[in-house]
């Protein structure tokens, strides 16, 4: 028997790796037995096994590794033979690396299940603002639609309040509607105020000033303020007062006034 021919024409690869017949099985053991050659080849191969699966940490293919594990339970069921140590032991790193493989992919999973959700709920968070967006969206238009519903009114008057010395270029309106019942205050350019001061509207009744609240300045010229409605206004003006508002106006911190 040529021994060397034997070795390299790779049956104890397929041997070790559990591809043989049951009869290529028994003849490959008894060339082991005769020939010290065939078995240290069997040892060699079987180290590598190991080795390999040690320093790489990769399973061998699903089919090689269910006919490898069988044989090894098989084994384990009888008398072991002389030399098959090293065999079981790469066996049984194959088994650990089985194991290991199947907890990977649980955790894998299980990453993959939390990042979906995190997903999921970055959307629905971010379906939860755009849906507040529409709706500001919406309630501002429908507060335009009101609005220009009522400058169309022919009962709406305009007065409209010019600057005084203190900003010649300083203008507002007042829309004013006797019949519905209700004032819009639109600021078309005022100065900003300091931080600690606020705007103050009046309406002059009877020759009184009466208070018609305090307002900030609007990011958009021309924005519509819903303000008090008093009946028989005479005229209406804006002057500059400490922040809050006061009882009576500060006459030489008017800005602007126009009558009705």
């Amino acid at each position: 028997m040529d021994i060397k021919a034997y070795i390299a024409s790779g049956i104890l690869e397929q041997y070790v790796l559990g591809n043989l017949s049951p009869r290529e099985e028994a003849e490959v053991e008894q060339y082991a037995g005769q020939y010290p050659e065939v078995r240290q080849e069997i040892d060699d191969i079987e180290r590598t096994l190991e080795e390999y699966a040690m320093l790489n940490g990769k399973v061998p293919p699903p089919g090689v590794l269910t006919a490898t594990l069988q044989r090894m339970h098989a084994e384990k069921m009888f008398a072991p033979r002389a030399g098959r140590g090293s065999r079981w032991r790469a066996l049984a790193i194959v088994e650990g690396l089985l194991l290991l493989a199947a907890i990977a992919g649980l955790l894998l999973l299980s990453q993959k299940a939390r990042q979906q959700q995190a997903a999921q709920a970055r959307l629905l968070q971010q379906m939860d603002t755009l849906q507040q967006n529409c709706d500001s969206i919406q309630a501002y238009a429908g507060r335009l639609e009101d609005n220009i519903e009522f400058l169309k009114q022919p009962s709406t008057r305009q007065v409209i309040m010019r600057g005084t010395g203190l900003a010649p270029d300083a203008v507002a309106t007042v829309f004013y509607n006797p019949e519905l019942r209700q004032n819009l205050l639109s600021i078309g350019r005022m100065p900003s105020p300091p931080s600690d001061k606020q705007y103050q509207l009046w309406a002059i009744v009877a020759g009184q000033p009466v208070d018609m609240g305090v307002f900030d300045l609007s990011s958009e010229a021309g924005a519509l303020i819903a303000v008090p409605f008093l009946e028989n206004p005479q005229a209406f003006a804006v002057t500059l007062e400490e922040r809050g508002g006061s009882p009576a106006p500060t006459l030489d911190q008017m800005y602007v006034i126009g009558n009705t």
